[in-house]
């Protein structure tokens, strides 16, 4: 006999053993499936009979009514509150500057986060070249700097009130610091 047939004598068991032992593996497998199958079928008859669903269902429908009822009172409220406020002249600005500042951060994000990784998954796992943003930042109105004085009192004439807005005041002395005994 040569080498080469023996080899092949060989090869042809382990084959046949391999099949073998996949046979006997698939079946085993199979036999264990049927009956975890069975078991959860059990399980399942056994809790449907320890736990009452239709009970339960029939005890928390009115409760789930009720808390849709209240969500759809609270939201109709709601949006009726923001259209009002919406509409009041002294939130417009307020609304106006919001909604600059969302488009502006839209866009930032568009172009630095949404558009690479879109050019990343179109072109695979390679970066997407990045570009240097030639959109000028969103314009904002001057804003005073905030004061730290309190407001003018009002006083009862009205050349009072002209002297003291007219006039400097003399700039505060900080508070002293209180100490406390030693014991």
């Amino acid at each position: 006999m040569s080498i080469t047939s023996d080899i092949r004598g060989y090869a042809d068991a382990a084959v046949e053993q391999g099949r073998a032992v996949a046979s006997e593996f698939l079946g085993q497998a199979q036999t264990l499936t049927a009956k975890a199958t069975v078991a959860a079928n059990d399980l399942r008859v056994q809790a449907e009979k320890a736990v009452n669903i239709d009970a339960i269902k029939s005890a928390v429908e009115p409760y789930l009514a009720q808390a849709r009822q209240y969500r759809s009172g609270v939201t109709d409220r709601a949006d009726d509150l923001y259209a009002a406020v919406r509409n009041d002249k002294r939130f417009a600005q307020v609304f106006a500057a919001a909604e600059q500042v969302a488009d502006v951060l839209v866009g930032t994000v568009q172009e630095r986060v949404v558009k690479p990784v879109l050019s990343m998954a179109e072109r695979g796992a390679k970066p997407a070249p990045t570009t240097p943003s030639t959109k000028p930042a969103a314009k904002t109105a001057p804003r005073k700097p905030a004061t730290t004085r309190p407001a003018a009192k009002a006083t009862a004439s009205a050349s009072n009130t002209t002297k003291s807005t007219t006039a400097k005041s003399a700039p505060r002395k900080p508070a002293a610091k209180k100490s406390t005994p030693k014991a």
